[in-house]
Parts: C-alpha cells; sequence; structure tokens
C-alpha cells in the first residue's frame, strides 16, 4: 500500500484521469474530492465489500439452483437501499456552455 500525506486543498493524481483532492478535515473525518470521467464508478469500500460478497452468495445459489428452475436468485433489497445513500455531485457548466 502507498501511504502519502497531504494537506488541506492538496491533490494525488491516479493514472492520467483521476484526480483526489483533501477538501477538508475534521477530527478524525476527511472529506476528499474525486474528479474522474463520468464512466468511473467509484465506490465507498464497504459498500463495494457488500457487493462483491452478495454477488458471489448469488452467484453460489445459481451454480446449487436444481436444472430446471425458473427463478432467478436476486439480491437482496438492502445492498440497493444502501447505493441509495451515496451522492454523486457533478460541478455544474459555466453560463453559457453548452
Amino acid at each position: 500500500m502507498l501511504v502519502l500525506s497531504r494537506r488541506i486543498n492538496e491533490s494525488i493524481q491516479i493514472g492520467t484521469d483521476i484526480e483526489v483532492t483533501v477538501i477538508d478535515v475534521r477530527g478524525d473525518v476527511v472529506r476528499l474530492g474525486i474528479n474522474a470521467p463520468q464512466r468511473t464508478q467509484i465506490w465507498r469500500k464497504e459498500l463495494w465489500d457488500v457487493i462483491v460478497e452478495e454477488n458471489r452468495a448469488a452467484a453460489k445459489a445459481a451454480r446449487e439452483a436444481p436444472r430446471g428452475a425458473s427463478e432467478t436468485p436476486q439480491l437482496p433489497i438492502s445492498t440497493f437501499s444502501r447505493l441509495s445513500k451515496i451522492r454523486t455531485v457533478r460541478p455544474s457548466r459555466p453560463k453559457g456552455e453548452k
């Protein structure tokens, strides 16, 4: 693991198109700003771990389902309720730009 120290308004660059900036630090909470292409999926790690585990469980259930079973395993609704708490903030375009 690479460990870097940054101060408020300092950034790191990941590859050619992802920039992570320290926006604020309050106590033990750090706010980060991430500039990345819109196609880039960004997940909080604790949610990513849940999604991966639930996908594994669904794949295992599908493999273990009897042949000819018509019902497709579904992800628990809890996965999607957690995802709704993620907010994406994109800067607005300057006036006159289309």
